[in-house]
């Protein structure tokens, strides 16, 4: 998988159960998404869609009657050990690009997802080539 502009999609605070039926409509409606979920249920869950399959993810969340936050980030995939991250914010920040956002799940021991946003998204994505 290649570093990538994508759509998080914020669910606030959902069940297990209303990730997974979203995940499964999702699927059914031929939208491919990536779950970063939390270590704490209290909290959002993100969901990361393709931005060319949005429409159709707003479609099935309106008909299940839900809500998401939506935001444009970078999606990069690290290996999962101490100081990759900070490795990646210094070679973008050493191009003179700002960051406003950054999320990081470890999806399991090896690989861990990270989202980056700022002002300028495509120059992000630049920085990391």
């Amino acid at each position: 998988m290649a570093n990538r502009i994508v759509t998080e999609l914020f669910l606030e605070r959902p069940s297990f159960k209303e990730v997974s039926k979203v995940a499964q409509s999702l699927a059914s409606g031929g939208v491919k998404s990536i779950v970063m979920p939390p270590e704490d249920r209290g909290i959002n869950t993100h969901l990361i869609v393709e931005s060319s399959d949005l429409p159709k993810a707003r479609k099935k969340f309106k008909e299940l009657g839900m809500t998401a936050v939506e935001k444009e980030v970078v999606l990069i995939e690290l290996e999962n050990r101490p100081g990759t991250m900070a490795e990646v914010t210094n070679r973008i920040s050493s191009k003179g690009v700002n960051l406003t956002y950054a999320f990081s799940v470890a999806m399991n021991p090896k690989l861990s997802y990270v989202l980056f946003g700022g002002p300028d998204n495509p120059s992000i994505l630049k920085a990391l080539q």
